[in-house]
């Protein structure tokens, strides 16, 4: 279990970093890993855009960011247990 938090807060560190200091070079990725969510989202109903500037993005509202979070901390932590299980002891109950 240690291990997956470790590898969990790791992951979403990372992904924090990429979005608040977006490198030239992902930035496409980035973008899209924050907008790609949303639209499936907003395609469902949830306000999940703030209102735009004229000729602009809309940025993702308050709604949308945790949104986002939740995704992919939720998308993280699966691929945390994917990558612990081996070093997991399985417990005989």
């Amino acid at each position: 279990m240690r291990l997956r938090l470790v590898l969990w807060v790791s992951l979403l560190t990372l992904q924090l970093l990429a979005t608040v200091f977006i490198p030239d070079a992902i930035a496409p990725a980035v973008g899209g890993s924050i907008y790609a969510p949303l639209m499936v989202l907003r395609a469902l109903g949830l306000p999940v855009f703030a209102r735009g500037k004229s000729g602009g993005w809309a940025a993702p509202s308050l709604l949308g960011w945790i949104a986002v979070a939740a995704i992919w901390a939720a998308v993280w932590w699966g691929v945390a247990s994917l990558v612990s299980r081996p070093w997991v002891k399985k417990r005989i109950a």
